[in-house]
């Protein structure tokens, strides 16, 4: 039977409890179905707790999967009125500059391409950017920035507790540790109808959406050789999906308001005082020595410091090595997966920017029985040459 879900669904597990599972979960309740929320450890404790959070469709491509990013942009404000998002929310836009003529170069053309795209996109002068944002401290060369005014961030601490009180008051039951490990999909005429997990517990369920981040392809696998979840390894020494995350502070008031994307450095202010901090060229994996992490951090913070105000006093509060769920071919993978039915998974990315508004095309795809325009492209199918259509619930 062609892929999609039926109105009939009505018991619905989610596997992840990162943001995106968190916002599914939420607005399934809402709608009406019967939502059992499954987390292995605590809500958050992966790839979204070290999320730089960036909302943004800056520079991602091609045009629909950018469409598709500023539509989570804008669901994102939404759901901030109706969910106490000043707790969360922090839409205070993003300036980025670059350190040499070619970098320049795509930097303009980056924003020129943006704003044909009608994304808010500007260059301004040294002297607007230094008005905007007094903490920058922009080197001499640099004549110009590029400020994103619709960007910003998410706090992802308080926001999955707010998520979790929204899917709660609607129904939700949640099970973290043991009781929520999933380690079995019991499968019947082709299709899950049950989720084991390492509690002993039986859910029943009609369909099973799986947003488990980058243990998808393992939960995907427990239904057997379904379709395939292809992600960019991450485990191997040298993997590309790990990075390091940097906590410092304290950041005094003098610190930035706004997301900054130095040439070699990212940051934004964190909960506590504290600033996140990344950098593109960190290259850091699973079984790199603490040794090499803590200079990396260190070195991390020098560059912030060259780049912003308030951090002079500043010291490493933290750091980690994030592992990013990244599709193979970059793009979202959102779909009932192929060869079984009721197998929903959703990976991607950009986890932080479109957690809402998938959340929103899930919710009605599992509702209806229709798949929406916006999440055609995407589907895990696309995979597997001659990929039987998904199966129907």
């Amino acid at each position: 039977m062609p892929g999609g879900s039926t109105p009939r669904t009505r018991r619905c597990a989610v596997i992840g409890s990162g943001v995106l599972g968190a916002c599914v979960a939420a607005r399934l309740a809402e709608a009406g179905l019967e939502v059992t929320l499954l987390e292995q450890a605590e809500a958050g404790h992966a790839a979204t707790g070290s999320s730089f959070a960036w909302l943004n469709s800056n520079d991602k491509t091609p045009r629909a999967y950018h469409h598709l990013n500023h539509a989570g942009m804008r669901a994102w404000a939404r759901l901030s009125a109706s969910l106490n998002g000043a707790q969360w929310y922090r839409p205070v836009g993003n300036i980025e500059w670059a350190a040499t003529g070619a970098g320049r170069a795509h930097l303009a053309a980056r924003v020129r391409r943006l704003t044909g795209w009608r994304y808010p996109a500007r260059l301004i002068d040294a002297a607007e950017a230094a008005a905007l944002e007094p903490a920058l401290r922009l080197p001499a060369a640099v004549a110009e920035v590029a400020w994103f005014p619709a960007e910003g961030y998410l706090l992802t601490g308080p926001l999955l507790g707010a998520l979790a009180g929204r899917a709660a008051r609607h129904g939700a039951t949640v099970l973290t540790g043991p009781a929520g490990r999933v380690v079995g999909l019991a499968t019947a005429s082709g299709a899950v109808r049950a989720v084991r997990t390492a509690g002993g517990q039986l859910i029943p369920v009609d369909a099973v959406v799986c947003c488990a981040g980058r243990w998808t392809p393992e939960v995907a696998a427990l239904a057997g050789p379904a379709g395939t979840v292809p992600l960019v390894p991450w485990a191997a020494p040298g993997a590309a999906a790990p990075g390091l995350v940097v906590h410092a502070g304290p950041m005094t008031p003098a610190g930035p308001a706004r997301v900054v994307h130095a040439p070699d450095v990212y940051l934004r202010r964190g909960a506590g005082g504290l600033v996140h901090l990344e950098a593109p060229d960190a290259a850091v994996d699973l079984h790199t020595p603490q040794s090499e992490l803590r200079h990396w951090a260190e070195e991390l913070l020098r560059r912030a410091r060259r780049a912003v105000r308030g951090l002079d006093d500043a010291d490493v509060a933290g750091y980690r090595v994030c592992v990013r769920p990244m599709p193979a071919d970059g793009q979202s993978i959102v779909g009932w997966l192929p060869g079984i039915g009721g197998l929903y998974v959703a990976v991607t990315h950009s986890g932080v920017t479109l957690g809402a508004h998938l959340a929103e095309l899930i919710t009605a795809e599992l509702v209806s029985g229709t798949a929406t325009a916006e999440t055609a492209p995407y589907q895990p199918g696309r995979f597997t040459a001659t990929a039987p259509a998904a199966q129907r619930t």
